[in-house]
């Protein structure tokens, strides 16, 4: 029964960080809002998660470590959420990996 629970939770989570990253994607290209650095950053683990359910899947005697590095990923990612959301709400001093009106410059740059 456990077991079952636990594929549960390993499945929701695939579910969630796809929807999150197809969503990032969408909103981006379809849209037209150009994230900055740290969003881009954001998307990282997200993929990374989907990489380790994959393997999960391929090696399943291993399915505690991958258990404990999908929860290092998410531990990772929500610490930089949290950097971020500082950045957004003027608790934490811009720094230069969170700058869009330098970013969409170069963007446009790239663009023409």
């Amino acid at each position: 029964m456990l077991n079952l629970i636990q594929k549960n939770y390993i499945r929701i989570i695939f579910l969630v960080s796809f929807v999150a990253l197809i969503s990032a994607y969408f909103i981006e290209y379809v849209l037209g809002h150009q994230p900055c650095n740290l969003c881009l950053m954001e998307r990282v683990p997200y993929a990374i998660a989907l990489l380790i359910i994959i393997l999960n899947y391929k090696f399943n005697r291993l399915e505690k470590y991958f258990i404990l590095l999908l929860s290092m990923v998410f531990l990772a990612s929500t610490l930089l959420s949290l950097y971020h959301l500082g950045i957004e709400q003027g608790f934490i001093e811009e720094s230069l990996v969170c700058d869009l009106q330098n970013s969409s410059k170069i963007y446009q740059k790239r663009k023409y």
